[in-house]
């Protein structure tokens, strides 16, 4: 087995890590209990790190997708998929920059805009496996 062979195990558990992460750390800031008043230190703390596990599962998840599979072992995908598949990884290394740059516009709406350009991130990862699971039922049907 060549080095790409072996590179191509890795699609599936690099982008299962990224979706676990990514729901781990969305569910644990959903859970996260307002401040309490102890100070704002420790839970803008939580916040953050929680934010950069969210983040660092949404960027392995389809950075794992363009991983080309091994032979039978893993989601291959076009070359138009593939650019989708880019696309969120763009959108997702391009979001937080975005969300901090409206912090010196209006501080209040940081949050609302880290959300939103996560939430658009994350369509075209959407589309890509809408479709490609849409290619896989339709030559199962026929």
């Amino acid at each position: 087995m060549n080095g790409d062979g072996i590179l191509g195990l890795f699609q599936l558990p690099v982008a299962i890590v990224g979706a676990g992460l990514a729901v781990f750390g969305y569910r644990e800031l959903v859970r996260l209990p307002s401040p309490g008043m102890g100070g704002l230190f420790g839970p803008a703390v939580a916040l953050l790190a929680l934010s950069l596990v969210v983040w660092a599962g949404l960027f392995l998840l389809p950075l794992g997708m363009l991983i080309p599979p091994t032979d039978g072992y893993g989601i291959e995908f076009n070359d138009s998929q593939r650019r989708w598949l880019m696309s969120t990884v763009i959108a997702v290394v391009i979001g937080p920059f975005v969300g901090v740059g409206m912090a010196f516009v209006t501080p209040w709406i940081v949050p609302q805009t880290l959300t939103l350009s996560m939430c658009v991130a994350l369509l075209p990862l959407l589309v890509t496996l809408l479709w490609r699971a849409g290619q896989i039922l339709r030559s199962h049907a026929a």
